[in-house]
């Protein structure tokens, strides 16, 4: 049997579409484990409801204490033999599980991984992870970087795990703490699979939210233990250090994206945002191992060299025009759909 877990907070419109992608699934034999973790909104009474309607359904409840603690309590009360996430504003294919299981038991793997659509304002993109295959962990190291580099470890929506591997998410963490649980995961499998095709979808609106000067120190600081922990993972696994700035690129991109983030900022001074991609261009990890990241995107490229020259002027006005072009984009995509 499949246990899918899905943390739910606050998800009253998209609960239902995310559990009828589940209980239409070509493959029956399978659990759903709704967490609600404190929703005030009405999800904890369709949780309730939805569990009435199926058998393969249940609601578990509990004070609201965070998607990790959510997460924790689906793999504690899972049965089946495999486990798999899935966001409450997020759904699968049909076919998404039968896939999944089918080649998991053709490449008799401890882990399978598969693309996705990435749903963002009108648009549907396209992530399918290459290269696709199955292969030992000892030599799955190049794929390893392949896919971190591109982001495909990060979650864990799109992959298939066994639960008597499975750990528990770090409670303590808000940022990384999916990446840690796949490493933990991935340090106890024997065998990985890559299908490469997107089976899944997940939901991206565009977040207008924006950080305290305190909890961007704290976020970079976890970007840095994050880093760290995967760096540390890499060489313990391979035993080699991994030299080629595949995994520094994680923190620098977690500064290049706190930077995008300060134009569109209305709490904040333009001096304030000034002093704060100054901080990040000093950031001693930046100054010495910058010049490490692999940035894939030509615009952060550039505004990665500006931050690296401590030009902050610089990068914000490059950051304003980016926003601009983003967001001109984004009503396009929104006037055609």
């Amino acid at each position: 049997m499949y246990s899918v877990i899905v943390p739910v907070y606050e998800a009253k419109g998209t609960l239902k579409r995310c559990a009828d992608s589940w209980l239409a699934q070509t493959e029956k034999d399978l659990e759903l484990i709704l967490v609600d973790d404190g929703s005030t909104d009405g999800s904890g009474a369709l949780c309730d409801a939805i569990a009435a309607g199926d058998p393969r359904v249940q609601a578990i409840h509990q004070a609201n204490a965070g998607v990790s603690a959510a997460r924790n309590a689906g793999i504690r009360r899972a049965r089946g033999e495999w486990i798999l996430f899935t966001d409450s504003d997020d759904y699968v294919a049909e076919d998404y599980l039968e896939r999944m299981a089918r080649f998991q038991k053709e490449t008799d793997s401890d882990l399978v991984l598969c693309g996705f659509h990435h749903l963002y304002e009108g648009a549907d993109i396209l992530k399918i992870p290459e290269p696709g295959g199955a292969w030992e962990l000892g030599a799955f190291r190049d794929v390893f970087l392949a896919l971190y580099q591109r982001s495909y470890l990060n979650m864990p929506w799109n992959k298939l795990y066994l639960r008597e591997k499975a750990g528990l998410f770090d409670t303590s963490l808000s940022l990384g703490e999916d990446l840690l649980f796949n490493l933990d995961y991935l340090g106890r499998c024997r065998r990985v699979a890559v299908l490469a095709e997107p089976l899944c979808f997940y939901l991206q609106e565009e977040s207008r939210r924006t950080l305290s000067s305190e909890k961007r120190r704290d976020r970079m600081e976890l970007a840095a233990r994050v880093c760290g922990e995967t760096e540390a993972f890499f060489e313990r696994t391979w035993g080699t250090p991994c030299t080629g700035g595949e995994i520094f690129t994680r923190y620098m991109n977690e500064a290049l994206d706190e930077c995008e983030k300060l134009p569109a900022d209305r709490e904040l001074s333009l001096s304030e945002k000034l002093a704060a991609i100054r901080s990040y261009a000093r950031d001693p990890r930046i100054r010495e191992r910058g010049g490490e990241a692999v940035l894939t995107q030509p615009d952060y490229r550039i505004i990665g060299y500006f931050l690296r020259k401590d030009m902050p002027r610089t990068v914000y006005a490059l950051c304003a025009v980016r926003r601009i072009m983003v967001e001109a984009l984004h009503r396009m995509r929104r006037k055609r759909k």
